[in-house]
């Protein structure tokens, strides 16, 4: 029989997942604290109400529960390639799905609303194999947001993730940390530790470089990577 996952799991899953695609290089062309984003946006929604008057009008519109959003949307917008019985092509948006299912053979197959089946595809148009969810990924391609210099040069545009940027940059200095090598989620967690409050006032720029990426990003779903 067939493993079957309707959205909700499916949602569920990927969301997990991308809340995990930490990537706290500060010379890679995709910089993308998911972890430390996230905390600090769950953050401002504990502190709402709690601060300053001036704590609370930076942040009124930018509560905890927003990242959350963002991250479902992020989810809803994965792009799927199908293939029908004829081999026929078509492409959707997750959001348009009924269900995964996960045949006997650990192919992949897409149920739409209308009951009709295809076969997922990876971007690379060979048919994805999986013998549980556990052995998907979401990739989200940053490419298209990022067409400009590293996050660390001095030509960032975007003061969100540029000054994030920075401040890994001198918590790695001062603490001999090479963050290519360090673990994303312990290094995000030492830098919301010594620096949350400092960092709330970024909610608004952090937000604005968000909706680029939810503009301009791509998220697939690919085989997981073999470590």
């Amino acid at each position: 029989m067939d493993n079957i996952f309707d959205y909700e799991a499916i949602e569920i899953y990927l969301g997990d997942y991308l809340r995990r695609a930490d990537n706290l290089d500060i010379h890679a062309d995709h910089f993308f604290p998911v972890s430390l984003l996230d905390k600090l946006f769950h953050y401002s929604e504990e502190v709402n109400g709690t601060e300053s008057d001036g704590i609370r009008r930076v942040h009124r519109n930018f509560h905890g529960h927003d990242f959350d959003r963002w991250i479902d949307n992020i989810v809803a917008r994965t792009r799927l390639q199908l293939m029908d019985e004829d081999n026929n092509r078509d492409e959707v948006q997750l959001l348009d799905i009924d269900a995964f299912s996960i045949t006997p053979d650990c192919y992949v197959s897409v149920t739409m609303p209308d009951e009709t089946v295809y076969t997922l595809l990876g971007p690379d148009g060979y048919q994805l194999k999986a013998s549980s969810l556990g052995d998907l990924a979401l990739r989200l391609d940053l490419s298209a947001m990022f067409n400009r210099p590293p996050v660390d040069d001095d030509a960032e545009p975007y003061l969100g993730f540029g000054t994030l940027a920075h401040i890994v940059r001198v918590v790695c200095d001062k603490s001999n940390i090479d963050p290519v090598k360090a673990k994303g989620h312990e290094l995000s967690l030492k830098i919301f530790e010594h620096f949350k409050n400092e960092m709330l006032p970024l909610i608004p720029s952090l937000w604005n470089d968000m909706e680029h990426i939810m503009n301009y990003a791509e998220p697939l779903i690919i085989n997981k990577p073999i470590k």
